[in-house]
């Protein structure tokens, strides 16, 4: 079953009822993380430690990924490139293995892998124009930057400023990088369930057979 990522969270405190077991897997585009239950959910939800700052440091901060007619060749590109990608390594020494960070860290390493990339081809012999290198560079980042944005313990200001940035980099994906808004996915949860197995018991009707000889 497929949930959104604003609706999960009203959803997580009514499973794990009525002898059912379930199980959630995030989806932030080529990104996922599996094996979560509702625990671990509420987890992210009730995160009294969750660092808002990371919001703007991944996306409100980099022109990079929202920002048009800026970025126009290799040499302006790749050092906002690096920039980011140093962000995302120096804060996943940070994280521990413990969830909530745990999945934090998986998100963020995505960001610093796509950014990555880019710096390759951009500084490869053969390199894609610099348009559609950064066009695929904000359309596979912007799932996992919109995991943050709704993230529940998210600032508002933070929110409404991401927010206005991201519904403005789409515009720009749509009107100067050639993509299709079916192109550009929402990150969502995908829930899982199987009932417990219960326990066989004998029927006081059946038949009892006497093994002894």
């Amino acid at each position: 079953m497929k949930i959104a990522l604003s609706e999960i969270w009203d959803f997580i405190d009514f499973v794990d009822k009525s002898g059912t077991k379930w199980q959630f897997k995030l989806f932030a585009g080529d990104v996922t993380v599996d094996k979560l239950n509702a625990t671990v959910l509420k987890s992210i939800r009730d995160d009294r430690n969750y660092d808002t700052e990371l919001l703007p440091s991944i996306f409100t901060f980099r022109e990079i990924l929202w920002q048009p007619d800026v970025y126009t060749n290799v040499k302006m590109s790749l050092p906002p490139l690096r920039i980011l990608k140093a962000f995302c390594e120096e804060r996943l020494e940070e994280f521990d293995d413990k969830y909530p960070q745990s999945i934090y860290a998986r998100l963020i390493n995505g960001i610093g892998l796509y950014c990555n990339r880019s710096i390759q081809l951009l500084e490869s012999e053969s390199s894609p124009p610099v348009a559609r290198v950064l066009g695929d560079l904000r359309k596979d980042c912007f799932p996992i930057i919109k995991f943050f944005i709704l993230h529940p313990q998210n600032r508002k200001d933070y929110y409404q400023d991401a927010i206005n940035r991201l519904n403005y980099a789409v515009k720009i994906q749509l009107t100067q990088f050639n993509n299709r808004y079916t192109e550009l996915e929402d990150p969502y949860w995908e829930a899982i369930f199987a009932k417990l197995k219960q326990k066989k018991t004998v029927e006081a009707d059946s038949p009892v057979t006497d093994t002894k000889e």
